[in-house]
């Protein structure tokens, strides 16, 4: 895409403006969001992960990264039951109905059934 620029102030403008942006994503991308936190053995839970998970990812519902969530859970994308990691990066929310097995979908009884854990070769 060719722009034609018809001033020399609108091109420091522009060339400002792109400056800032590439300052912004520099800072940004320096400074982590959050300490990462892995438990990769066995089927351990640790609240601290879930702290930092909804610091960085806040209620659905409520935007908060406190308190109740209300219709919301929070979930192992690969569950900890077949081998996955209970870390920020392996966790989402899901709605209760889902989540639950209330209803007719269920990803845990799903997922279960698709995953399988990997067995140490010896």
């Amino acid at each position: 895409m060719t722009v034609a620029i018809k001033s020399i102030e609108a091109m420091k403008k522009i060339i400002a403006s792109i400056a800032m942006v590439i300052a912004a994503a520099t800072v940004n991308a320096q400074q982590p969001k959050y300490q990462e936190t892995r438990y990769c053995s066995g089927d351990e839970r640790s609240s601290t992960v879930v702290s930092a998970f909804r610091r960085a990812h806040p209620c659905p519902a409520t935007g908060q990264t406190e308190g109740p969530c209300p219709g919301w859970a929070v979930d192992h994308v690969i569950p900890l039951a077949v081998g996955g990691c209970d870390a920020v990066f392996n966790l989402q929310w899901l709605p209760n109905e889902i989540k639950s097995c209330a209803g007719t979908l269920c990803k845990d009884r799903w997922e279960r059934k698709i995953y399988k854990r990997q067995e140490a070769v010896n």
